[in-house]
Parts: structure tokens; C-alpha cells; sequence
């Protein structure tokens, strides 16, 4: 089944291609849902949190947790919405530093999945890059 999201924007930040089949992506993406890392910076203990929600209904976004297993849910095309949030942990409360969103598309091509990234609004810290970064590291 297509999962495609109405309103993904029409004018992307970055495609890429990644060297793996469509399944191996889905599975990638449904690794990194939910995970954090936790990092020393500058003003402390940075806590980073991904959390991953796939299209239904062309119309909104449903938590992957509740669309398990993935692969049988989804073939050809698979719209994304991924939010990053970084946390600063201090020792009397945990204060937001910044929430990245951004929309994923992904697109089988046989033997490479075509991907194509949108950040939504301008707030945050992280572009386009950063995710596909991650979205390669993961698939590694």
C-alpha cells in the first residue's frame, strides 16, 4: 500500500538515492524510530530524541509503533515525518533546545530507494544533510 501524505511539499530541500532496496530503508527508518542519544555540550548533557510517524489516509501522520510491522504495510512509496528534539538535562529540570521536523519521502527503484527530504518551517538547528546523514548511518 502507497502511504503518500497530501500536503509533502513540492519543492524539496535535497533528493538522494540510497544503494539499498526499499524494504532494507523501511526497516532502517523503523530502527531509528523512537531511539535517543545522550551527548556532553557545551552548556551540559544534550539529550537527542527521533521519533518517526508514517502517512495514513493521506491526510495525517500515525505513530510507527502503531503500524507494526512496517513492511507489510507499506510498498512503492512511504511519506515520513520526522522530529528531532534535543533536550538540555540538568540536574533540577529538562529545558527544549531546539525541534527539527522534517517530511521524508521515499521511493522505490528497484535495487536503490530514491529519497527526497523537506524540512518544515525554518526553526531548528539541523538541515536536510544532517538527516541524510543519519538516514545513511542507520542504514549502514
Amino acid at each position: 500500500m502507497r502511504r503518500i501524505y497530501h500536503r509533502f511539499p513540492q519543492s524539496v530541500d535535497l533528493d538522494f538515492e540510497l544503494s539499498r532496496p526499499f524494504r532494507d530503508v523501511l526497516a532502517c527508518i523503523a530502527r531509528m524510530h523512537d531511539t535517543h542519544t545522550t551527548a556532553r555540550g557545551a552548556d551540559g548533557l544534550v539529550k537527542e530524541r527521533m521519533l518517526v510517524q508514517v502517512a495514513d489516509g493521506r491526510i495525517q501522520f500515525v505513530d510507527l509503533s502503531d503500524l507494526a510491522p512496517l513492511a507489510e504495510n507499506v510498498t512503492e512509496v512511504a511519506d515520513f515525518r520526522v522530529d528531532l528534539q534535543r533536550t538540555l538535562l540538568t540536574p533540577e529540570k529538562r529545558l527544549p533546545v531546539s525541534e527539527n521536523i522534517f517530511f521524508l519521502r521515499i521511493v522505490d527503484k528497484g535495487a536503490v530507494t530514491e529519497c527526497y527530504v523537506a524540512k518544515e518551517g525554518r526553526l531548528g538547528d539541523l538541515d536536510a544533510m544532517d538527516l541524510r546523514t543519519m538516514l545513511k548511518g542507520a542504514c549502514e
